[in-house]
């Protein structure tokens, strides 16, 4: 039994290895930038050994990456509805937008996408791992969503995922721009759902049936 015990907490310690890998990254991210940041450092401000790092992530790229995808997965937690069949496209519409435009002028979203941008030319893969694991990937889902919405009728788009660049480009409005130069750092709740719900009216005027 106490053997057991052993393994079982061995096991639970090793589970929790990548996550708090991948939080002490997060911080040192987005404190001193992707570029001067070393996996030593990682393991440093982890208490976990370097090798410890590479069982799990092959280079420094791949952890950032990773970052961004769980990043994505946990603030798209109430936007399942993608994944199923349309129902209603106003509200299907609207929690998504709001997500998203939340996302764009959370401190967190203005951190990294300020990042992204100033360290990409010296490290493209920087730029690639945000791209893949972020935009692409909202873009990606919510262009499948419309894609079934048209086939049920409801929607005529011709270009499902040019349909769902442009409902997610209305979103990057001045609210973004502000945030990101320090101007307007947090919007109000009411001010963002007043934007999302003019980008989702204008949109279902474009392609609603």
């Amino acid at each position: 039994m106490e053997t057991a015990g052993k393994l079982d907490r061995a096991v639970g310690a090793r589970a929790m290895k990548p996550q708090q890998i991948r939080e002490a990254a997060a911080r040192l991210f987005l404190a001193q930038g992707y570029g001067a940041v070393s996996m030593d450092a990682v393991a440093r401000e982890a208490g976990v050994s370097k090798a410890t790092i590479y069982a799990h992530f092959a280079d420094k790229a791949e952890l950032f990456a990773d970052l961004v995808k769980e990043e994505c997965a946990r603030q798209w937690p109430d936007t399942a509805m993608l994944e199923s069949e349309p129902g209603d496209l106003r509200e299907a519409l609207m929690a998504v937008g709001m997500v998203y435009a939340e996302l764009l002028v959370s401190p967190k979203g203005v951190q990294t996408f300020r990042m992204v941008v100033a360290e990409s030319p010296r490290f493209p893969e920087l730029g690639r791992a945000f791209y893949d694991g972020g935009p692409r990937l909202i873009r990606d889902k919510l262009a499948a969503y419309l894609a079934r919405a048209e086939a049920q009728g409801k929607l005529a788009l011709g270009d499902p995922r040019l349909a769902a660049q442009q409902f997610l480009a209305m979103l990057r409005c001045e609210h973004h721009l502000r945030a990101l130069t320090g101007l307007d750092p947090a919007p109000a709740p009411a001010e963002i759902a007043r934007v999302v719900a003019g980008a989702t009216d204008m949109f279902l005027r474009a392609y609603g049936r």
